[in-house]
């Protein structure tokens, strides 16, 4: 099913509110009956953009809790998609090496990416899967942490690679997974049931464990649709952009267009200490970085 049109929510509420505000503005002046109507239409549209948006607005309650002991070990996440065709790199690098993160996933990535990334970040990341594609599909994981075993998997189409690790960590072994499933837009895949099932799978996955897990990773989706929703529900784990904000990652350069795209969901093994977007890199995608306590 073709869902794109999910994805400009939040712009199609100021939409609504504005046209609102000049509705309003008119009938003051104006008893006009048909503008009433209109009006009505407008305000049930309004109710119900609102009750889509409002768990990711700063009122509603957290989906994951915030960790209020700084002694906690943590665990620091950066995902980037790094636009494969972008070629500002050393404006990337330093970005996303800012806040000396444990585990970065970039994607988007090709042959000329890994080389870059891997100059810079050999030194201080040396446990790394690499999975370098000329198709906007290529995936480069970099952590300080050991990884005791890791599986590179098509779970639905060749050339649509995502990650299952398990890494070392300080206090317990956490399982992470990278995906990044393709968009549903006419040029990439105008159905959006390859995107589903590849989460679909991974939810099945995580549901069965009894462990620390985060995923991440570019969607393709934004954080209110009904797929990343039956994700978080099936899977059970935390989303904590709910009840903080929207953390919108894309489009980079358009800050009234932009969705949040790139996620990283985790277990109740953890509690956030921090969540924020990166700046501007060169790519359409702003990078994203969480910093999680862990409570096992």
């Amino acid at each position: 099913m073709f869902r794109v049109f999910e994805f400009p929510r939040y712009q199609k509420w100021w939409i609504t509110s504005i046209l609102m505000v000049a509705t309003i503005t008119y009938l003051w002046y104006y008893n006009d009956p048909w503008m009433t109507r209109v009006f009505a239409v407008q305000m049930f549209i309004f109710i119900y953009l609102s009750y889509q948006i409002f768990p990711f607005t700063p009122f509603a309650p957290r989906h994951l809790k915030g960790n209020k002991d700084p002694n906690k070990p943590n665990i620091r996440f950066v995902v980037s998609n790094v636009y494969q065709y972008n070629r500002k790199h050393h404006k990337l690098i330093g970005e996303v090496t800012r806040f000396d993160s444990d585990v970065m996933v970039f994607v988007e990535t090709d042959d000329w990416w890994r080389d870059r990334l891997k100059e810079a970040l050999d030194e201080h990341y040396p446990n790394q899967i690499l999975c370098p594609i000329d198709n906007t599909y290529g995936m480069l994981l970099f952590t300080k942490l050991p990884i005791k075993s890791h599986e590179l998997r098509y779970l639905i189409k060749d050339g649509i690679p995502s990650i299952r690790c398990v890494l070392e960590h300080e206090c317990c072994d956490i399982t992470f997974y990278a995906v990044h499933p393709e968009p549903p837009v006419p040029n990439e895949n105008p159905r959006s049931t390859a995107r589903d099932r590849e989460l679909a799978k991974v939810a099945e996955e995580v549901r069965k464990l009894d462990c620390p897990v985060v995923v991440a990773g570019d969607l393709n989706d934004v954080a209110w649709s009904y797929t990343t929703e039956n994700f978080v529900d099936s899977s059970g784990l935390h989303d904590p952009r709910r009840g903080r904000g929207m953390f919108s990652t894309f489009h980079a350069k358009y800050p009234l267009l932009r969705w949040p795209l790139d996620h990283v969901f985790c277990s109740s093994h953890f509690k956030l200490n921090r969540m924020r977007c990166l700046r501007y890199a060169g790519s359409d995608h702003l990078p994203i970085y969480v910093d999680l306590a862990v409570e096992s």
